[in-house]
């Protein structure tokens, strides 16, 4: 069995919906393996094109889905490359020494939540990047924080321009 070439770029832009919302699924609402897939499922059905290329700008234009299969490329994502940076990123993909400010934080444990947020670490909060290794330390207001790089991969923030 063939497709067209039509049914052909059908086809891969019901993938890329697909894809990217197993992403969404799972990388920002944290759900489990069995939830991600029955939501993916629905959601590829009702993206709209505009819909699905933020879902891809939100996510950083990731190039593979939790399974490892990679997702196919929109409009954005050629664009990205020459104009703009993700609007938002995790902090370990933001510049040393650059400012943001936490759009959300998706903990694996709900503990971790509010020792953050005892810290000042909550959505809203402006904070800065000084150090990446052997731990990230950031600026939020008048404090520094040391934190594990695993749980400094779960803080998205959206840059702020100097």
């Amino acid at each position: 069995m063939h497709l067209t070439a039509a049914g052909e770029q059908r086809a891969g832009l019901v993938v890329r919906r697909h894809r990217l919302a197993e992403r969404l699924f799972k990388d920002l609402l944290d759900v489990n393996d069995a939830t991600m897939e029955s939501q993916a499922c629905e959601f590829e059905h009702i993206l709209s094109p505009e819909a699905t290329d933020s879902v891809c700008t939100l996510l950083g234009h990731p190039p593979t889905c939790p399974h490892g299969k990679a997702i196919p490329q929109g409009p954005c994502c050629s664009a990205i490359s020459k104009t703009v940076r993700p609007l938002v990123t995790g902090l370990p993909s933001v510049e040393l020494g650059a400012a943001g400010r936490i759009v959300f934080i998706a903990p694996k444990f709900h503990d971790r939540m509010d020792r953050l947020a005892a810290l000042g670490v909550i959505p809203g909060s402006e904070i800065r990047l000084h150090q990446r290794s052997p731990s990230f330390v950031i600026e939020v207001g008048e404090t520094t924080i040391a934190l594990d790089p695993e749980i400094a991969g779960e803080i998205f923030v959206k840059r702020l321009e100097a």
